[in-house]
């Protein structure tokens, strides 16, 4: 009777128990392989009540006001200058918003994640990154048409001087500003005297997370403490109404991973944390497995009635369908270009395949027009979306580009593309 029950025991704990969970959680049920919730929870309150005498206090809708009435006034001024582009038959249509990798260091190595070009970005070359002075030029440059900042990297907040940065975006009027982020090194960083101001500046916050089966992640991310994402997500769950920013999740959706996409989905919703699915693309194009999946359908299914329901998924229901199910568009990538860690500005989009990208120098300039007008006498952006030789040769499934469709569909007609911005700017 001893012998069997010591094999029992062996059996038994060979299998991974259940976590616990938490009393919000009903549409995501934690599985075996998933995060003790309980506890995750108990040190991010920890964290959250250590860390709130600390934090320097955001500004009041009331004073951050003009900041975001400045914003406005450029994007409203932006816009009567493109329908006049888009008039004339042009499409060097001047940015709203400005996306910028601000390193190319990261402390992880996803197997889905690199420059647009295949290469991955940890074992990519750092030199030539601006410094805190060059940053800043770049940013008041783009100022002069873009109105919102999208930060991302790399690991955007394995720059040092990104608080210098944020700060110095808020000054200058960006609105919203967007650090998309893996948060696994947060919960150290706004601990230092540096980093007290940074949530109060910063308008969103989207946090990468692809599932909750902690080997899986391992593997996936090749980071060996994915709880740690999870503890900071919760942390900045804690603290994001007092500090008044939102809070995303970004959800990289795969053929071998939609069961823990649809986990992320129900999680998001059950806190009330916004929920952003991307489907993996391969090279330029959404990867076929997906779109031939059952599963992958049922999620989107999900997804858009969740929409529909009322929880937390940004853009419009249309917007949604459309990036989910993979429809046809034209992007216009000059609305959202892309700036490289050493201050180039990929003309005319990051992801062409048929033509190579220039690299523009920011820096060589004084505004976002002299860039503009300088770069389309070497590549004309219009109709450069496409299959032909002089074309892009991509059909990338990211939500920024069918957001540049929507936009350009909105110069004929103003209040379909105000919608999506408010939501996606006001909304918290």
């Amino acid at each position: 009777m001893r012998q069997a029950v010591q094999r029992d025991n062996s059996l038994s704990s060979t299998i991974p128990s259940v976590p616990g969970s938490l009393p919000e959680l009903s549409l995501y049920q934690p599985r075996a392989g998933h995060p003790d919730w309980p506890r995750l929870s108990r040190e991010a309150r920890a964290l959250a009540t250590l860390l709130r005498p600390k934090l320097a206090r955001p500004r009041t809708t009331l004073e951050d006001l003009p900041r975001r009435l400045s914003s406005l006034r450029s994007y409203v001024s932006n816009y009567r200058y493109n329908r006049a582009l888009h008039r004339q038959g042009r499409e060097d249509y001047r940015p709203f918003v400005l996306h910028w990798t601000t390193v190319r260091s990261c402390n992880f190595s996803c197997v889905y994640c690199d420059d647009h070009q295949g290469n991955k970005y940890p074992e990519l070359s750092n030199v030539g990154v601006l410094d805190t002075a060059g940053a800043q030029r770049l940013l008041r440059v783009m100022r002069t048409r873009a109105s919102a900042l999208y930060l991302a990297g790399g690991e955007p907040t394995a720059r040092a001087d990104l608080p210098q940065l944020t700060r110095f975006a808020r000054d200058l009027d960006y609105f919203p500003i967007i650090v998309n982020t893996n948060a696994s090194l947060l919960h150290r960083l706004l601990d230092k005297p540096a980093w007290r101001n940074w949530l109060a500046d910063v308008d969103n916050i989207i946090v990468s997370l692809d599932g909750f089966d902690l080997a899986s992640l391992r593997t996936l991310w090749g980071y060996n403490k994915p709880e740690e994402v999870m503890r900071n997500l919760l942390l900045l769950r804690e603290l994001s109404e007092e500090m008044r920013f939102k809070l995303m999740i970004n959800t990289v959706i795969q053929p071998d991973t939609l069961r823990e996409a649809r986990d992320v989905l129900d999680f998001a919703n059950d806190l009330g944390i916004w929920f952003m699915p991307v489907p993996l693309n391969v090279g330029p194009t959404v990867d076929p497995a997906i779109r031939s999946s059952a599963k992958y359908a049922d999620l989107v299914d999900t997804t858009l009635a969740r929409k529909r329901a009322g929880y937390r998924i940004p853009g419009s229901l249309r917007l949604n369908e459309r990036v989910l199910r993979s429809e046809q568009f034209t992007c216009r990538t000059t609305l959202e270009p892309q700036v490289d860690y050493d201050g180039k500005l990929f003309w005319p989009c990051k992801a062409t395949v048929n033509v190579k990208p220039l690299g523009i120098d920011v820096l060589a300039f004084d505004d976002v027009d002299a860039i503009y007008e300088h770069a389309r006498t070497l590549v004309e952006p219009t109709r450069f979306h496409g299959q032909g030789s002089n074309q892009c040769g991509a059909s990338c499934n990211w939500t920024k580009y069918y957001t540049t469709d929507v936009y350009a569909q909105g110069l004929a007609r103003p209040w379909s593309v105000a919608r999506e911005v408010a939501e996606f700017a006001f909304r918290r």
